[in-house]
This record gives C-alpha cells, sequence and structure tokens, in this order.
C-alpha cells in the first residue's frame, strides 16, 4: 500500500506541481508564461514579492546546475535574465512598497538575493575566465538591489 501510494506521488507529483521550462535567452522568454500571468494577475506587492523570490531561485538553481555540469555556454544568458528579474522587482518594490510596515515577504527576497550574492561569488571561481565579467556584473547589479532592499526595510536614507 505505501509503495503503491509513493508510486502515485512520483508519477503525478510533476504533473500537479507544472513543470518550470528552462529560461531562454532572450528577455523576452526570461520569465515563464506561468509566472508573467501570476505577476501581472496578482495585485498586492507582497505576494508579487513572493513571486520574484521564486523566479529568483529558479534562475538560482539553473545557474548553479550549470556550473556544476560545466555547461558554462548557457551560464552568461541565465545571469542577464536573472539582472533584468531582479532590477524590474527593485522598481516594483520601490513604486508599490508601503514603507511604514516591514514586509516579511522582501525580507525573505532579500535574504535569499544576500545569499544569492555569495553563492555566485563562489560560482564565479569555477567559471572559465571569459565569463569572470558576466558574473562580476550581475554580483554588483545583485549587490545593488539587495543594498536598496535594505535602505527600504529599515527606512535608510543612503547618503551615496
Amino acid at each position: 500500500m505505501i509503495l503503491q501510494s509513493f508510486m502515485l506521488i512520483l508519477t503525478l507529483g510533476p504533473w500537479l506541481q507544472g513543470s518550470n521550462p528552462p529560461p531562454a535567452g532572450t528577455s523576452a522568454d526570461c520569465i515563464t508564461a506561468v509566472e508573467e500571468r501570476r505577476l501581472s494577475a496578482e495585485g498586492k506587492i507582497d505576494n508579487r514579492i513572493k513571486i520574484y523570490r521564486e523566479i529568483s531561485v529558479r534562475l538560482h538553481k539553473a545557474v548553479e546546475t550549470a556550473v556544476a555540469r560545466k555547461n558554462f555556454q548557457e551560464i552568461p544568458a541565465l545571469l542577464e535574465c536573472w539582472k533584468e528579474r531582479l532590477t524590474a522587482s527593485l522598481k516594483d518594490v520601490q513604486a508599490n512598497i508601503n514603507r511604514k510596515k516591514k514586509s516579511g515577504a522582501l525580507k525573505d527576497y532579500e535574504i535569499q538575493v544576500r545569499k544569492s550574492i555569495l553563492d555566485m561569488e563562489d560560482a564565479r571561481l569555477k567559471a572559465p575566465y571569459q565569463q569572470q565579467d558576466d558574473f562580476e556584473s550581475w554580483i554588483d547589479q545583485a549587490k545593488m538591489v539587495n543594498e536598496k532592499f535594505l535602505d527600504i526595510l529599515f527606512q535608510r536614507n543612503p547618503v551615496r
């Protein structure tokens, strides 16, 4: 009985969850159609932030998988896509977040971005010399986005 249940879960699990196709290299195909629909249909900023975090996690895993498989030719497109998503999410957050209330979703997203920066710094060390600039560009952008999230969360006024 347990074995049958386990086989049913294995069989139906991916179908019920929906599969995420691999991200494409162009900005138009950067996020999946499902993610795009969810973002455009969501009215609450906290829920959109959760979707942005999910996208970031997916792209993080895709880059780490490519590095682990030494499939370095797809990394520049993934990193560029990820940079675009980080920038788009920052613009949305800046325009729509309630600065008087600390958003739990924004806290989680900021933590995810901060951890991603550390992981990409490690991944950069494994990448060929030709891709160092791609990683550095992503890391610089992610640090800037992370800093802006911290400014929003802690109501800091940067002197920069």
